[in-house]
C-alpha cells in the first residue's frame, strides 16, 4: 500500500520550529542557545526541532572602522565601571562552565552589521539552514576564542565554505547588498515586542525574550511537541 504524501511529510517534518533573533557578540544569546540545545537533547528531540537564526544588532552604534576589546566597549558605551563589567563577564563565564561550555571573557568588539549581511546573502543563496549553521558556528567560535567575526577575510572564507559565491559574500560584507534584509528582520522582531536578544518564536505561536533557564526550555518543548502531535493526529 502506498503511503499518503501528507503522512510522509508529517513523518519527516520536525514537530517544532524555533526562530531566534540573535547577534554574534551577544553573551546572553550564547548562553540562551546553549541552554536551548541542552533542553532539546534532554527531551530527546534532536531530530524534531528546526532552528532558524535571524538578524538583530545588539549595538548598531558600535564602530564600523575600529575594533576595541569588549571590556573597554562596555565601559564606554554603557558607562559602567570596569570592575563591574569584569564581574559580569566572570559571572557569565561561570554559567557557561556549568553547562560544559567554554567562554573567554576578553573578546574583540565592533559593529556586526557586515556579518548579518553575509548571513542574509547566504540564506538567500543556500537557504536558512546554511545561514543558521554559518552564524551559530561563528558565534560559538567568538565566545570560545577560536574565531573573530571582525576579520573580514575569515568571515568571507567561512561563507564561501558554506556555499556562497565569494564576490557575493564580499559585496554583502562591504554593505553593497542585503542591508534591507537585515533591517527587515530587526523590524519583524520589534513588531513582536523584542527589545533585545535572544528573542525566540516557537512554532509561529509563542514568543519568549531572553536566555530562559534550561528547565523552562524543556517545559516549553514538551508543550510544543504535545500540541504538534495532537494537531497531526486530528489532521
Amino acid at each position: 500500500m502506498s503511503q499518503d504524501p501528507a503522512a510522509r511529510s508529517d513523518a519527516t517534518t520536525p514537530l517544532i520550529t524555533i526562530d531566534v533573533w540573535t547577534d554574534v557578540v551577544c553573551p546572553w544569546c550564547y548562553i540562551g542557545e546553549s541552554r536551548l540545545h541542552d533542553a532539546i537533547e534532554a527531551e530527546g528531540l534532536g531530530d524534531q526541532v528546526h532552528l532558524r537564526a535571524h538578524s538583530f544588532e545588539l549595538d548598531p552604534t558600535s564602530p564600523t572602522d575600529s575594533v576595541k576589546d569588549n571590556i573597554a566597549h562596555l565601559v564606554e558605551a554603557k558607562g559602567m565601571p570596569e570592575a563591574k563589567v569584569r564581574e559580569m563577564e566572570a559571572q557569565i563565564q561561570e554559567m557557561a562552565r556549568e553547562m560544559g561550555r567554554e567562554y573567554v571573557t576578553g573578546r574583540p568588539m565592533a559593529n556586526t552589521r557586515g556579518v548579518h549581511r553575509v548571513m542574509q546573502a547566504l540564506g538567500e543563496a543556500r537557504g536558512i539552514d546554511a545561514a543558521t549553521t554559518f552564524f551559530m558556528e561563528l558565534q560559538r567560535g567568538y565566545f570560545t576564542g577560536t574565531s573573530n567575526p571582525f576579520e573580514a577575510e575569515a568571515v568571507i572564507a567561512r561563507a564561501v565554505e558554506a556555499g556562497l559565491d565569494e564576490q557575493v559574500a564580499r559585496a554583502a560584507h562591504a554593505g553593497e547588498t542585503h542591508d534591507e534584509q537585515v533591517e527587515s528582520e530587526v523590524r519583524e522582531a520589534a513588531s513582536m515586542g523584542a527589545r533585545g536578544v535572544p528573542f525566540f518564536l516557537f512554532n509561529d505561536k509563542y514568543t519568549a525574550p531572553g536566555a530562559l533557564p534550561t528547565d523552562a526550555f524543556r517545559q516549553a518543548l514538551r508543550q510544543l511537541a504535545d500540541e504538534a502531535q495532537d494537531e497531526r493526529a486530528q489532521a
